[in-house]
């Protein structure tokens, strides 16, 4: 899934103390065509807001120099910037206190798929105008094909193309799954993710099985001619994975 192209450039500020945590999410939002910025602890955010003027803030509530509900307040996010509180405290009374200072409130563990469409939707209703894509230093180019091992996926034209170069025909529900494996890529994805990313099917015809047999067709289809194996792995206990050029 992608922002649409309205919402290129647009600025997003990462406040996460985990490093796994923020680079898995700031990762993703590059994929798809946001520019990131990123704080471990509240000094950070306040200098970034200072700084920088992001279009959008996701804030951990539990950050190892204050507290993300009080630095909100002091600092007026969720009035003077869209803000969207991603924790993992999920008590009523912390949704309560995120909703009234302004705030979405997310949960971890974060699906990302749900936190793209809340930021696209924070987005749209703030009005705040996008930055041109040109003039954004640094801002990931979202029609670039992805490429992985040699394969480019070609987003736009909605296109895989093997290693020589040769178009490798996809249906729908495996492209989609492949896009979402290399937007990831090399982090896995659950089949509970996957089956998102298809459910725009009828919800009573698809389940993790479904998941399944696309990734054993693709995987089929992605099978070179000299025997080298498609790059689609398996994680045991998670999902599926694309193999990183590095491998």
């Amino acid at each position: 899934m992608s922002v649409g192209s309205e919402l290129v450039g647009r600025t997003v500020l990462v406040v996460e103390d985990s490093p796994e945590t923020q680079d898995l999410i700031a990762t993703y939002l590059e994929h798809q065509g946001l520019r990131v910025l990123r704080a471990a602890n509240g000094a950070e955010l306040t200098a970034r807001i200072a700084q920088d003027r992001p279009d959008l803030v996701l804030l951990d509530i539990n950050l190892p120099d204050c507290d993300g509900l009080a630095l909100a307040e002091r600092l007026r996010l969720g009035e003077t910037v869209p803000l969207i509180f991603v924790t993992g405290r999920d008590s009523p009374t912390d949704r309560i206190a995120g909703l009234s200072h302004g705030g979405d409130y997310v949960t971890k563990p974060v699906d990302l798929l749900e936190l793209l469409i809340r930021i696209r939707n924070l987005l749209r209703r703030s009005g705040a105008s996008a930055a041109s894509p040109s003039s954004v230093e640094g801002a990931s180019a979202p029609d670039a094909p992805l490429t992985f091992r040699g394969w480019r996926l070609d987003l736009v034209r909605r296109a895989l193309f093997r290693p020589d170069g040769s178009y490798l025909a996809l249906t729908t529900g495996e492209f989609n799954i492949l896009a979402a494996l290399a937007a990831m890529r090399p982090n896995p994805v659950s089949r509970e993710y996957l089956l998102d990313v298809i459910s725009n099917r009828d919800p009573r015809s698809i389940s993790e099985h479904t998941v399944d047999t696309l990734i054993t067709r693709l995987r089929r289809k992605m099978r070179l001619d000299d025997g080298a194996a498609s790059p689609i792995v398996t994680v045991r206990g998670v999902g599926y994975a694309l193999e990183s050029d590095e491998s």
